[in-house]
């Protein structure tokens, strides 16, 4: 995410607007929309999708409070978004405008070094993904991606775990995998205790017992290999 100073001094242009809460499942921009803006996540959770030449659609990644997604806006020539960002959650976000954001990078070095230090972040995200589709297998992927996302919101107040509102076939975008296989391994996972299923929502209780699972599984398939 970005760094707290970085978020402070974007945040402090008079043009940026403060949008929210924002209902589940609002777009705030489309694949091959012109990049005009970016968004801040204040609070909730975004998720980004592209949708293939064929028209298959996948989930690239889901993101929470502190991300900046759109950062395509800060390109030259009015770039288009790579994806659709719709609202996971009830969110509320900043409205970054493009060239409120290219000028605050091109004049501030904290700025500058913060961005860059992002989208590095960004692109080793990207890598690990690819990692993930082509080397494990898909119980590992489901693994480790609910215990990151767990960690993208707050435990539920009074009781255990880490509440995330995703539907299966949302996790099957996510991991690269057929709603089918994702819906055998979820229950595979409830009856080891590892997570709670309900109506769009998965219950985590700890966020480093998933990872543990999931280190685990490698072993195991490592052994078996």
């Amino acid at each position: 995410m970005l760094a707290v100073g970085v978020r402070s001094i974007l945040l402090s242009g008079q043009e940026v607007g403060r949008l929210g809460p924002i209902r589940r499942g609002t777009s705030l921009f489309s694949q091959g929309q012109p990049a005009q803006e970016a968004y801040l996540i204040e609070d909730g959770l975004v998720k980004l999708t592209r949708t293939s030449d064929t028209g298959t659609k996948f989930i690239s990644a889901i993101y929470g409070p502190g991300h900046l997604i759109g950062e395509e806006a800060a390109g030259e020539n009015l770039p288009l978004h790579y994806s659709l960002a719709e609202t996971l959650t009830v969110a509320t976000v900043y409205r970054v405008p493009c060239e409120t954001l290219k000028r605050l990078v091109s004049m501030n070095p904290e700025v500058c070094s913060g961005f860059i230090t992002y989208l590095l972040e960004r692109s080793r995200g990207l890598e690990e993904k690819g990692e993930l589709l082509c080397l494990y297998d898909v119980e590992y992927r489901i693994l480790y991606n609910l215990a990151n996302l767990a960690k993208l919101v707050k435990p539920v107040q009074g009781e255990v775990g880490y509440q995330l509102p995703l539907t299966q076939l949302e996790l099957a975008d996510l991991v690269g995998a057929t709603r089918e296989t994702t819906s055998t391994t979820l229950n595979l996972l409830e009856r080891r205790g590892l997570i709670k299923l309900s109506r769009r929502l998965m219950t985590i209780n700890s966020p480093n017992t998933l990872m543990d699972a999931a280190r685990d599984r490698l072993t195991h398939t490592k052994v078996a290999g």
